[in-house]
């Protein structure tokens, strides 16, 4: 029993991160449903017919759309090209595999370097159900809703058969909306920028080294040209995505190239950080002294693994020496195998490497607040930011120097005291960057149309040996489940049995709310018109938000809060510590990456 439930606390986390698949498959053993083409899920897109399935909440469903070619050969790290035309009609009845990435569990999930393949570029339409000829057109056409799936851009998909977090069947059925979900370049092979690459480029684009931005504004020009063929309003997107995905949400938000693409953003739990092209290429080092895998770190890896070069040092002058075309061309005929050998995950097959590059074309090279606070940067769209109470529960949770584990599985809580406090303040830094300062910048123009959450929901059943509620609460990724509906009945477990009609509840209510949104632009009374009023972030004062929480803890409601970085800072540092260690402890768990201060630091007698 203590194995089962060990299993289903990894399920849940590593569903947060977008792959559960084997723990599924323990957990829930049985025969894959069998798929059946529906007659009329039949549609015709600009490259040729296609028939989907009856899915789940009497929703239509086409899986696999290619919106790409596959970027293979010659075509690795460029900007994707449009999709071939077919003949006959195509059975879109599977989700596509997942793009590169290493495995989430490491000499487990398979015997290789990594999981995927290249010919990744897919995407999945979930609409509730129409006959070819009946679907809504012009004034009548559905918002459509674009999920961009996280995992640290560097693991995850848009979905997968066994795994369905992101079914968009309730979510379109229910609420009368397009959903679509894609794959995108991850890791090496979304984000790599390199002189070599640069100096061989015809285009600009394919100069960038952002090729898994330029996926998803591809991806969307799919939407623009396709999307009307099953009852969606192309004139109507919303982009919508958590953690990686709402860093990539910001980025499309920044983006000129994706300007009037989309309409309307959600982002859930993200933020933005945009490297500059040194950063992203020259070797550099990150907090705690770790090698930050830049281009150059990479390729001077591979060169040493392959033979061609004798150590790391005479690999970084090769590159220099190398001609671009040569080392170009040797790059791009890697295995798989060779470019993931070379990476040590840091969480759950998550990479250390600068990701959305300031390119100067497809993205901006600025800081995010000069990005925001200038309207003509950016597209100025409604937007909801919103970010989970407990953020960083989910990472610290897996931290040995505060929670005791059985087999790598975190049980029992350490220091109690020390371990909700530092939660709380790394929880509030994330919302400053990922909430109010970009909320604060992009009210200066648009005050009525930016709107924030804060998801309080942790209804979670304590074990005995694990308390769910006190080891994760709100944790990152946790109000994935209510957005989509996705309550599989081994998380059921999770509950008890006395609240999940409230959590049941809050589910309906978000999924009420993210609809009208993308309907109007405004949550407002949610799209049954029931709801309790969302109100902008600006409304009379800057700070309103609105908590997400089950009515066993208040229900949802209004309140009104701005933090900022040097209130943070000023509160932890006031924190009465029961240690020397305990608060050198909590300020390198707290004060991370940008807002870390070495000098800071050692003032505190930490070293």
């Amino acid at each position: 029993m203590l194995k089962f439930f060990l299993l289903l606390l990894l399920f849940v986390v590593l569903i947060a991160v977008g792959s559960a698949v084997g723990v599924y498959s323990y957990l829930s053993p049985g025969e894959e449903a069998v798929k059946i083409t529906s007659p009329s899920s039949v549609r015709t897109l600009s490259t040729g017919d296609i028939i989907g399935l009856q899915g789940k909440h009497g929703a239509h469903v086409w899986l696999g759309i290619p919106y790409a070619q596959p970027p293979v050969g010659d075509l690795r790290w460029k900007a994707p090209l449009r999709a071939l035309p077919w003949e006959g009609r195509k059975e879109m009845l599977g989700y596509g595999v997942q793009c590169p990435q290493l495995p989430v569990i490491a000499n487990i999930d398979v015997d290789r370097a990594y999981v995927g393949v290249e010919d990744c570029l897919r995407l999945n339409v979930w609409a509730p159900t129409y006959h070819k000829d009946g679907v809504p057109t012009a004034d009548e056409a559905l918002p459509v809703m674009f999920w961009i799936h996280g995992g640290g851009n560097t693991v995850g998909s848009g979905g997968s058969d066994l795994v369905q977090i992101y079914d968009g069947s309730m979510m379109a059925a229910g609420q009368q909306v397009i959903v679509v979900s894609v794959n995108y370049r991850l890791g090496p092979m979304g984000w790599f920028f390199h002189d070599a690459l640069r100096d061989t480029s015809d285009t600009q684009e394919d100069a960038s080294g952002n090729y898994g931005t330029l996926d998803l504004i591809s991806a969307l020009g799919w939407v623009q040209e396709n999307i009307a063929a099953f009852g969606g309003n192309p004139a109507n997107v919303t982009i919508y995505g958590e953690s990686a995905g709402g860093y990539n949400v910001l980025s499309l938000m920044a983006s000129p190239l994706a300007k009037g693409l989309f309409h309307r953003a959600i982002v859930q739990s993200g933020g933005l950080n945009i490297f500059t092209r040194e950063q992203a290429q020259v070797p550099w080092k990150s907090q705690g002294d770790n090698k930050v895998m830049t281009s150059q770190e990479m390729t001077a890896n591979w060169l040493v693994r392959s033979g061609r070069a004798p150590g790391k040092s005479s690999a970084m002058v090769m590159q220099s020496e190398l001609e671009a075309e040569e080392l170009s061309s040797w790059m791009r005929n890697l295995s798989l195998q060779d470019i993931f050998e070379i990476f040590d995950a840091s969480f759950a097959g998550m990479i250390d490497m600068p990701l959305l590059i300031g390119d100067g074309h497809v993205l901006p090279e600025m800081s995010t607040i000069e990005i925001f606070s200038d309207p003509t940067l950016y597209a100025n769209v409604p937007v909801i930011l919103g970010t989970n109470r407990d953020e960083v529960a989910l990472f610290m949770a897996f931290l040995p120097e505060y929670v005791d584990s059985v087999n790598g599985f975190p049980t029992t809580i350490k220091n109690p005291t020390a371990y909700s406090r530092d939660v709380k303040y790394g929880s509030q830094f994330w919302r400053v960057r990922g909430v109010d300062e970009i909320a604060q910048a992009i009210s200066q123009d648009q005050p009525e149309s930016v709107f924030s959450y804060r998801f309080d929901a942790d209804d979670w059943r304590n074990l005995g040996f694990v308390d769910f509620q006190k080891l994760f609460g709100a944790a990152h990724a946790f109000e994935l489940f209510f957005v989509f509906g996705y309550f599989p009945d081994p998380m059921k477990i999770l509950f008890p049995d006395s609240t999940f009609d409230d959590v049941s509840l809050l589910s309906k209510s978000m999924m009420s709310y993210w609809a009208q949104f993308a309907r109007t632009g405004n949550p407002g009374f949610g799209a049954n018109g029931q709801e309790r009023q969302w109100l902008p972030w600006m409304m009379g004062a800057p700070g309103n938000f609105i908590v997400l929480d089950t009515e066993l803890d208040g229900g949802i409601r209004m309140e009104r809060e701005v933090l900022t970085k040097d209130g943070l800072r000023a509160g932890f540092l006031a924190e009465d510590f029961g240690s020397q260690d305990e608060k050198c402890q909590g300020y390198r768990s707290v004060f991370r990456d940008s807002v870390f201060s070495p000098a800071e630091y050692e003032s505190l007698g930490c070293q």
